[in-house]
Order: structure tokens, then C-alpha cells, then sequence
């Protein structure tokens, strides 16, 4: 059986046997109370906070500032390192190596798993500030929630891929994922200039700011950006996710995965 047949199968396999686990894991029931976060906040915010009459502006502060670049972003590093790295630490990586099924397989087939529970978490937890948001008066519209929760989806893609790599490649890789995303990141992503084209935000912001779903550009930290058209930025975004996914089969592939004593 050749590479191109055996790596798919392999793959659907590992997928099927670490869904059920990732699904019932304390991860991904830490991941459910983080998700409620972003809900929470806007039901205080419409109900309790004096925002009732705010609905769009309530919507767009917490899905760019909450759920954008809080929520994706933890719950993409929380459950996409667990690919690997979970394995590493508990010391039973070498088990799933000794199968005959290309190696590339264990590492696609876990994430892919991970990437399914996240965007379970991430679509309801976006859903769920849309429709709380849209109840209230002056509501978001409909093409604003779908543009901003999609991109709160690709967002849960490439972070929970890049922390997939990043726990092939270093030990305690959580704590490195976890300061890019919310140091490096949040950093470039928020100060004015051409420094934030180095983040991942910048570029998923310009998958919705450039629609005319919402006045996005009335939000402060959006006043003196230029984004890139949506079509741009998905193609660069894409390329990304290519390049990590290549990194991170060739890295499990090649990567001897010595166990201390």
C-alpha cells in the first residue's frame, strides 16, 4: 500500500479513535466554560450593563476584542497542543509509532479530532453572542455575525495547528504557543503601523473589516489600519496553514522522540 492510500485511511482512523477522547477530555471541559466567556459578557452587557440599545457595537467589541482575540486564540493553543505533546509528556508517544500507518497520520488524524471539538466550541460560542447581540436593539446584522464568527473558525484552524507544531517541535511547547499568541500577537496586532502585518490577527480581521456588514472601521482600534481585501487575505492566510500543516508532517516524520528516563 503506497503513501497516498495508506496516509488517508490512517489518518480517518486516528481521527475516529481520538475524537471520543479529545470530546470527553478535561480540555475540551475547560474549553466549554471558556467558551461561555464571550456569551456571558454580552448577556451582561445588553441585560445588565445599560448596552440594550448598543446591540451592534456590544456585538463588535466583544467578537474582535473577546472572542476573536481571546477565545480562539486559548482554545485553539489549549486543545490543538494536546496533539502530540500530550502524548510526549505522558511518555506513550512511541506507542502509536510502532503501528505500521505512516507517522504523518498520527499527527493529522489527532489534530483533526482537536479541530472538530474546537469548532463545535468556537461556532456555539460565537453563535450564542449573535444571538444574544441581534435581541437587542440596534442589532448586528445577519452578514456580521456570519462574517466574523467565520473568521473566528479560520482563526481556531491556524492557531490550533500552529500549537499542534509548535508540541511536535519543543518540549512544554504550551507555554511558547501560549506567549506568541497572547504576547507577540496581541502585541503586533493592536499597535499602529506595518508591524501588524507580522500577525496572524491582522489578517483575520481583514476577512470581514473590508465587507460592508458593519461600520467595523468605527471601532477605535480599526480607525488608522488599512486592511487587505478579504479574497487577499484568505489566500495568505491559507498559504499559512499549508506551510504548517507540511511543517508539522514532516517534523513527526523525521523527529526522533527520545524519552528521558
Amino acid at each position: 500500500m503506497n503513501l497516498f492510500t495508506a496516509l488517508p485511511r490512517a489518518t480517518w482512523l486516528i481521527f475516529r479513535m481520538h475524537l471520543a477522547t479529545t470530546a470527553t477530555s478535561r480540555r475540551a471541559l475547560a474549553g466549554i466554560l471558556f467558551a461561555a466567556v464571550a456569551p456571558l459578557f454580552a448577556f451582561l452587557a445588553v441585560k445588565v450593563g445599560g448596552g440594550g440599545d448598543m446591540g451592534e457595537r456590544v456585538f463588535m467589541f466583544l467578537g474582535v476584542l473577546v472572542l476573536l482575540q481571546v477565545v480562539a486564540p486559548a482554545l485553539g493553543v489549549f486543545l490543538g497542543i494536546g496533539a502530540i505533546a500530550d502524548e510526549t509528556e505522558a511518555r506513550t508517544i512511541t506507542y502509536p509509532f510502532t503501528r505500521p500507518i505512516p507517522r504523518a497520520s498520527v499527527f493529522l488524524g489527532r489534530w483533526l479530532a482537536s479541530l472538530l471539538v474546537l469548532t463545535v466550541l468556537l461556532l456555539s460560542s460565537g453563535a450564542a453572542v449573535g444571538m444574544i447581540t441581534m435581541g437587542a436593539a440596534d442589532p448586528p446584522t445577519v452578514e456580521a455575525v456570519q462574517a466574523l464568527v467565520g473568521a473566528t473558525l479560520v482563526a481556531g484552524v491556524l492557531y490550533s495547528l500552529g500549537a499542534a507544531v509548535i508540541g511536535i517541535i519543543f518540549k512544554r511547547g504550551q507555554v511558547i504557543a501560549l506567549g506568541y499568541a497572547f504576547a507577540f500577537e496581541v502585541m503586533l496586532a493592536n499597535i499602529p503601523g506595518s508591524a501588524q502585518k507580522l500577525s496572524l490577527q491582522f489578517y483575520l480581521r481583514s476577512l470581514f473589516v473590508g465587507g460592508d456588514s458593519a461600520d467595523w472601521s468605527s471601532l477605535e482600534i480599526f480607525e488608522r489600519t488599512e486592511f487587505l481585501e478579504p479574497a487577499a487575505s484568505a489566500e495568505r492566510l491559507l498559504v499559512t496553514a499549508v506551510l504548517l500543516l507540511a511543517v508539522g508532517c514532516f517534523t513527526v516524520t523525521r523527529k526522533q522522540f527520545v524519552l528521558s528516563s
